[in-house]
């Protein structure tokens, strides 16, 4: 089919963005975009704030539209409402990262092909504290046709219409991040209870994996992962096989099963991975059951795959550092297995190879620190995203846990000391004081640097167990002044801290539900205590959903 111009335009490209009570954040949307947009419109589905005004004023044609339950209705009606040669849609909150920014027109203006719609990679910061931003590609930048237009109440899609329409699809050099709020609770359950409602009104809904995918999204949003269970299973039924809607509906179908004991992921994710044998996520999260159920080999292999020959489908949402994260899993897995010499080997080649990566960099300062080799970690705080105080607080902090690794406690005891003072607040620094206080005896100057460390790494179960151990030797100290009158200082016995409540054998799990896609990071590891115990952390691994 010809491709078909919508008007006689003039204009290069429209920016066409939908919005409602969205005041507090059009504007950086719009900003985003200005100095690459011959025009942005703006359709406002009801507003009552000053969503209208704030978008008019800062340069946006605003287009009033009464809302109908419909995101496609919404959306074709923008579209007509534009009139440049191209369309890039944004969503209220997102922006344009300005780096992507003049490519992105280089490309529309030089490269771009009427016949041809474009992927735009979207990126949403993570729910938790140091782990992973997720990304997804997602058709943004279209030609304004006749023939293109939107299908579905939400979920809306170009992609059948493109096809009638004998259009491909490329990508763009675009990326376009989402503004932190998709990951509040409150958000995703309101969006949750507004899509049950609208894919309750579409007669058709099970007879479409994308929408059977949505309403179980929805109900896991809503913690009925019963419903949500039976629904992905229906979905993974009717999608087309190795589809991304089937691979989407098996992450789904595992985020059903986080609470579950390892063996039950296991069985589901060895289901899925059946049918997407190289799928890097369904590979770390293997891993990590494997690793759960103390088969650390196994799990070592897994993690391998995912960072060898692991693949990523661009259109499910995933972690952006899944390969850096498979990296780190194995690292810590092979630490483990008792091979540190390997568990370096990987940190070190899999940072040569992603340059940039401060998560690999951390890592292996860490792991630097753990076996006594602080002046090979030194040189790595030099790249790490800190100014120059920063880093000599670092550089401080690491040869103290050095230090500290090799028992040498007193000289640690300074070196801590004078990072912290200086406003070091990484988890290296606090783990490494609080230890060598404790060991020390100096148990009380040590728990306001746990409760520090937990507020820095509040996934983090290490300073739990450490502030439990406290506590229940506090507690042992007062029954026995209760009985003795003349008694001995209670020494401070690290073993206990490792055997305290939380540990199953000699490691533990958590799971993380605000993580990403697939989050499979690691919990930091303990690099100080020298037991056998002492590192036996197991990353976590949950599925979180698409936000729409």
């Amino acid at each position: 089919m010809a491709y078909k111009a919508r008007n006689d335009q003039n204009l290069c490209l429209s920016v066409a963005i939908i919005v409602r009570n969205e005041a507090d954040v059009i504007i950086e949307s719009i900003e985003s975009v200005r100095a690459i947009a011959d025009e942005i419109v703006v359709l406002d589905t009801g507003s009552n704030d000053q969503t209208i005004k704030v978008a008019e004023q800062h340069g946006a044609r605003v287009v009033e539209y009464e809302w109908t339950d419909d995101f496609s209705a919404a959306r074709n009606r923008l579209i007509s409402e534009c009139r440049g040669r191209w369309i890039l849609w944004l969503d209220a909150g997102e922006s344009l990262v300005s780096e992507s920014a003049p490519l992105l027109r280089i490309c529309i203006d030089q490269e771009a092909e009427t016949r041809r719609a474009y992927l735009a990679l979207i990126d949403m910061p993570s729910a938790v504290k140091g782990g992973s931003n997720e990304q997804v590609a997602q058709l943004r930048l279209m030609p304004n046709c006749e023939q293109l237009r939107f299908e579905n109440r939400i979920r809306e899609t170009l992609l059948p219409s493109l096809a009638r329409a004998g259009m491909e699809l490329s990508t763009a050099p675009a990326m376009i991040r989402r503004h932190a709020r998709h990951n509040e609770i409150a958000r995703k359950v309101r969006a949750a209870q507004r899509d049950l409602r609208l894919i309750g009104m579409d007669p058709a809904a099970h007879e479409s994996s994308c929408m059977l995918i949505a309403k179980g999204e929805a109900l896991s949003n809503l913690d009925r992962h019963e419903e949500a269970r039976a629904v992905f299973r229906q979905a993974i039924e009717i999608a087309k096989n190795g589809s991304a809607d089937m691979l989407s509906a098996y992450y789904g179908l595992l985020t059903t099963h986080e609470a579950d004991p390892p063996k039950i992921q296991m069985d589901v994710c060895m289901e899925a991975l059946e049918v997407f044998p190289l799928d890097s996520q369904l590979l770390c999260a293997l891993g990590n059951y494997l690793q759960a159920q103390n088969r650390f080999e196994l799990a070592a292999r897994a993690f391998a795959s995912a960072v060898e020959h692991g693949q990523i489908n661009i259109q499910v949402w995933h972690l952006a550092e899944i390969i850096e994260i498979a990296n780190v899993c194995w690292s810590i897995t092979l630490q483990l297995l008792g091979d540190t010499d390997k568990a370096t080997s990987v940190l070190e080649e899999a940072l040569a190879r992603h340059t940039t990566s401060e998560r690999l960099r951390r890592r292996l300062i860490e792991l630097y620190v753990k076996i006594g080799e602080g002046e090979q970690a030194i040189p790595l705080v030099d790249d790490l995203p800190m100014d120059e105080d920063a880093k000599a607080a670092m550089k401080s902090a690491v040869c103290g846990a050095a230090q500290a690794a090799s028992g040498d406690w007193l000289a640690a005891l300074g070196n801590l000391q004078s990072a912290y003072l200086a406003g070091c607040l990484e988890p290296l620094c606090l783990r490494g004081l609080a230890v060598t206080l404790m060991s020390n005896g100096q148990v009380d100057e040590a728990d306001p640097v746990l409760r520090q460390w937990q507020e820095v790494e509040p996934e983090n179960p290490e300073p739990v167990l450490y502030l439990d151990a406290i506590k229940k030797q506090f507690i042992v100290q007062q029954a026995t002044e209760a009985i003795c009158t003349d008694i001995a200082p209670v020494q401070f016995d690290l073993k206990n801290v490792q055997d305290t409540g939380g540990h199953m054998g000699t490691r533990w799990h958590r799971i993380d539900p605000a993580a990403g896609v697939l989050h499979t990071d690691c919990p930091q590891m303990p690099v100080i205590v020298q037991t056998s115990t002492a590192d036996q952390s197991v990353g976590s691994s949950s599925l979180n959903l698409p936000c729409k």
